[in-house]
């Protein structure tokens, strides 16, 4: 059966730049609570290019600590983009407030995301390592993840619909792929460009997709909520 994870405040948040009121944030929570979302992702955690962005782009523990005290049995987490990470925004999980981080990554940054998963896991944090733009993921970086040693610290691998050029037919080729070199959880993240999401999900659940994401009434291009 898969899980669900709810992108509502860090995907949309394209869209007004994560300048969101507390009391929408809140609202989000409790209907992600009420539909039985097992993941809420509340923002990024993000250290470079943060200038004329609001607070749920950078995420700090005391702003997610706000938050935290209504999430019931729901994981909050952030993701953070490798090219704009930094080391000194995650201590240590004991004294954050996050249940887990998710890592985006562009095809080219693979092994630094990987090794970033590596130090984020072992100061106590649950992992998520995002692959971008799936379609442009090469040979070569399929052979960075094959041989990387420790698939086993992944809560899951994720596939990325980042430009919404996936096609259902193309997923049972990367999902094959990605079980072959030994990541057995992956799950996927649909954009709606060309109205696919729906299908490209549905598809997903179909080849055993271990979390699907969502967003409340589709905020930031994601799969609407409602629809599943």
């Amino acid at each position: 059966m898969y899980k669900v994870l709810d992108c509502t405040i860090r995907d949309g948040g394209h869209q007004n730049n994560w300048d969101f009121d507390d009391n929408f944030v809140n609202k989000c929570i409790a209907e992600a609570i009420k539909n039985n979302t097992t993941y809420f992702e509340i923002g990024y955690r993000n250290h470079f290019d943060t200038e004329g962005k609001g607070k749920f782009y950078k995420c700090s523990p005391e702003l997610v600590k706000s938050f935290a005290v209504h999430k019931s049995s729901l994981k909050i987490g952030v993701m953070t983009d490798i090219s704009r990470f930094n080391q000194t925004d995650f201590g240590n999980a004991e004294k954050d407030f996050i249940d887990f981080v998710r890592i985006a990554t562009h095809p080219k940054m693979i092994k630094e995301a990987l090794d970033t998963a590596y130090i984020l896991h072992s100061r106590g944090y649950k992992i998520f390592v995002q692959l971008m733009e799936i379609p442009n993921v090469s040979q070569e970086h399929y052979e960075i993840l094959e041989k990387w040693d420790y698939k086993n610290i992944l809560e899951s691998l994720y596939i990325a619909d980042t430009y919404s050029k996936v096609e259902p037919q193309d997923l049972e080729k990367y999902f094959t792929k990605l079980r072959n070199i030994g990541y057995k959880k992956i799950s996927f993240h649909a954009h709606n460009g060309r109205e696919l999401a729906l299908k490209n999900t549905l598809k997903a659940i179909e080849l055993g997709a271990f979390i699907i994401d969502v967003s409340q009434n589709g905020l930031g291009g994601n799969l609407n909520a409602s629809l599943i």
